[in-house]
Parts: structure tokens; sequence; C-alpha cells
């Protein structure tokens, strides 16, 4: 199963931020892995091993494997604390330890974690309606679905999961939380938060709970636990002829809901539209397929995205098709930091075939593909496979996609990183308020299929500007809008 996303979505209607993709594909072999941006070799071909010294490596392995064995048999029977080591713990915790040391997107899901990702892209899941992020140890309410159980009992984005069930939020306890969260619809639970009016005087970093809050300011609800249906697309109309649509994450039926909301505002303006805006915003990603299904809404030929895991010679491609094609309309898409994988490959393919104008800060990064491969166990290995490539072959990896038009940001997005994410150490921005794919330690390199395609839209242009030009903001932005005015001229 291949998926395009970065956020996991809980059973109860909670964003845990595990990196995730799936479904849209069939899962890869279990030898894949992601491709490198080494340069050709001029070395002779590399001999292949003799039967010996393939013997020989398979004796090391089969003696790594015994090891392992004997070490997982003394422990289950002689450590001193059984409940540690009792059923399938220490098997899970060697699954974890064992790709914990590879890129921040490869891990192992338990089966509860797999269950929950898996009715999180069907948008259709049990819980309270919340959508709940990790930072500092803290769960920070990051949404409240309109109409759930959740909203109707107050809760408020921005507010901090004290307690649930009388139990505290802590740093090791916070899986624990989280599947308590989780039930039967009709089900009770109670929470304690931390109100908007007491965060403010939080020192910034401070773990929650902090150990001197009083009791007297937290916030106490009860809710009743309901099936939870989210839509992935909202929709306005802007004017006569002019139309909003935003993504909020790649579901199953996303590209039927575009297409739905498109037909709607061309039915209100005689059969076409004037205009469009397609918002990406804090969109974490989601469906592979779909996303592709949403490029070829807009796009009637050409490469949509390609896909190359280890082996360079084989190339995995999507296209485009003249059928349920859109007028050439003018396209505007709205992207910002946290916008991430699916989204980006939406945006990267669009401003590759110049058909849309790119507006906002730079995205995410996240240009990699994850397969979901299910385990014996009833876990599954999430494993990187392949780098994304937009049609001009820019990897979007680590780089993300720079918009033709940079407009400042608005707000701190809702895309978090995953709480086993490692950051790697910069002086200069310990504090910054948004992290990115290149700012994980572990991950894997940007590779460009062609050369010359590591600055993206107009930068590789800006940059042999004279110097007393470069920093003319003004002139950026008359220029980009300039530049990008040919893309609407058959209109």
């Amino acid at each position: 199963m291949k998926l395009a996303n970065w956020s996991l979505r809980a059973l109860v209607g909670i964003t845990l931020n595990l990196p995730t993709s799936l479904l849209g594909a069939p899962a890869a072999p279990a030898n894949s892995t992601p491709p490198t941006n080494s340069p050709k070799s001029s070395s002779p071909l590399k001999r292949e091993p003799t039967a010996t010294e393939s013997l020989e490596k398979q004796n090391k392995k089969f003696q790594s494997l015994e090891s392992f064995a004997r070490a997982l048999n003394l422990l289950e029977a002689m450590y001193v604390d059984e409940k540690f080591v009792g059923g399938d713990a220490l098997i899970e915790k060697a699954l974890k330890g064992m790709v914990g040391s590879l890129d921040p997107h490869t891990t192992y899901l338990p089966s509860s974690q797999l269950r929950d990702l898996t009715n999180d892209t069907a948008g259709k899941f049990g819980g309270i309606g919340i959508i709940l992020s990790q930072s500092n140890d803290r769960l920070e309410v990051v949404e409240v679905i309109a109409d759930s159980p959740a909203a109707r009992a107050g809760i408020q984005s921005g507010e901090f999961i004290y307690a649930v069930d009388k139990i505290p939020v802590t740093k090791t306890n916070i899986e624990e939380i989280l599947t308590k969260m989780r039930g039967l619809p009709g089900s009770s639970l109670s929470l304690e938060l931390i109100p908007l009016t007491e965060i403010a005087h939080l020192p910034d970093g401070t773990a929650v709970p902090p150990a001197n809050i009083k009791k007297a300011k937290l916030k106490s609800v009860h809710v009743t636990r309901e099936v939870i249906r989210t839509s992935s697309v909202t929709h306005a109309k802007l004017s006569d002829g002019y139309a909003y649509v935003k993504i909020s994450v790649f579901q199953e039926d996303t590209g039927e809901q575009i297409e739905k909301a498109l037909r709607l505002y061309e039915s209100q303006n005689g059969g076409k539209l004037d205009g469009l805006v397609l918002d990406l915003r804090n969109n974490p990603g989601g469906l592979l397929d779909q996303a592709v299904r949403v490029c070829d809404l807009f796009l009637d030929s050409g490469i949509i995205v390609s896909t190359i895991g280890r082996d360079k010679t084989k190339q995995d491609v999507e296209y485009a098709t003249k059928r349920n094609t859109h007028p050439y309309m003018p396209l505007v898409v709205l992207v910002n930091e946290g916008s991430a994988s699916a989204s980006e490959i939406v945006a990267g393919a669009l401003q590759d075939h110049n058909r849309a104008l790119i507006i906002g800060t730079v995205t995410f990064g996240k240009g990699s593909v994850q397969s979901i491969i299910p385990l014996p166990n009833g876990g599954g290995l999430k494993m990187t496979i392949a780098r994304y490539y937009t049609p001009k072959g820019r990897s979007i990896q680590a780089r993300g996609i720079t918009p033709d038009i940079p407009l400042a940001s608005t707000g701190k997005p809702a895309l978090k990183l995953p709480p086993e994410a490692k950051i790697v150490a910069k002086d200069d921005d310990e504090r910054a308020p948004y992290r990115k794919e290149s700012d994980l330690e572990g991950h894997i390199e940007a590779a460009d299929l062609k050369e010359n395609t590591s600055l993206d839209g107009f930068n590789g242009d800006i940059q042999k500007w004279p110097a007393n030009l470069k920093g003319d903001s003004q002139l950026r932005v008359a220029y980009t809008y300039v530049r990008s005015w040919s893309r609407f001229s058959k209109n």
C-alpha cells in the first residue's frame, strides 16, 4: 500500500503525529529502499562475490539472528519484572529499534496504529472529533470538528489536554492516553483541559502538565464518543465566476468531491469558471492516487508525478488524461510550511506545467514514498521505498516547492513533527517556529533527475541578478507576476 502523507489521525478523531502514507497502490517489495544522489562511479564494475564469500556472509547473518533469539529467550525467562517482557512486548520494541536509526518516516506500526491509519484515509472513525498534536510532551488540540461531541462540549483549538479519565498526561504515558481516548460509540469520556486563558501564562516550552498548575484553573468536560465522519474538501463562492476550494487532506473521495464542487460553480456561471483558488495550506498529504486525480482535473496531458526507488532504471510514472479535464481558467494555489507530501505533488505538477500560479511560503519538503507492508502479528512496516519527482524531474524531498509569489506566513501551521523525530541541532534557529523535512535528523537527501533543477520556480533567475537587485522584494514580486501572466494566456 502506498501513501503520500505526513500525519496519522487516530481512531477517535485525534491526530497522533506519526509520519504516514497509505493505500492507492500495491506494496513495494520488502527490499526496496530510497535512491541515492551519488554521482556515477568511474571505478570498474563490482565483481560478484564467490560462493565461499556468499556462504560466509549468510553464516554471519544466521549467527546474528541466533544471538537475537537467545537474548530474547533469556529476557523472557529471567528478567526480574515479567510484565515488561511478556507477550509480544520485546518483539515490538525490537522492531521499533530496528527501524529507529533509519529515516524519520520509516517506522513500525502496531496493529492499533495500522487500524487507525486505515480509518483515517477512509474519512470515517469513532471518537470525540478532535485533532491533536504532540509537542514538548503536550497534547494540543489543533482542530475541533464541527458538530462533533468535542465541539458541543466546548473544547477549543489551542487548549492542552491535562488528563483523560483523571490520568494526567506525562512524557511516558502519551501512547496510553491516546489509546484510552479511543472507544466504542456511545461510551463516555472525561477530559481535563488547560484553557486558553491559562496557556497564555505558561512559560514557553513548558511540558504539560506543569507541576505548579492549580486544579481550579482546569476545564472539565464529559463527552460521549460517536462515529466521526470528516470531509476533506470545503468550498465557497468568492464572486460571480470565482470559487474557492480547500483540501484539508487527501482521502478516498477527495477527487470526487473536488469534481462535484467544480461542476456546481460552473453550472452557476454558464458552464465555466473565470478563476479558482485552490487552498492546500496545512494539508499534510494523504492518498497518492487522490493527489493524481486532483491534478488530472486541471491537466490534459503530460507527467503528473514519478517515483524512483533503489533501482534507478525503474520509474513509476502517473500521466494526465483528457477525460474530465476542466477548462483552462486561471488557477491559483495557496501553500505554506504545513503543505506536505501529496499536497506538494499537486503544487509541483501544476507549477511545472505552467497551469497554476503558486502563492505562499516554501512547503514542508516531504518528497519520499512510504509503503505499508502488513506483518503476521497484525502490525505493519511503514518503509521509505522511493522519492517523488515533479514533471520536470525536481526532487521535493528536503526542499519543498518554492512558490512563484512568496508571501509572509500568516500564522503557525497545524502540521507538526512526529514525536519520535529528532531535530538537527542548529545554533541560529533553536526556537524557530516552523520545522521542515530538512530539519529532521536522518532525513534522506534530494536527488534531481536532471542537472540544474535544484532551484524552484523563478529563484534560479533571481540568483543571477546583480547584487543590488536581489534584495529588492518589491521587484521580485513584480517579476514573478510578469513571468506568471503567460500561464493564463490560453484564455
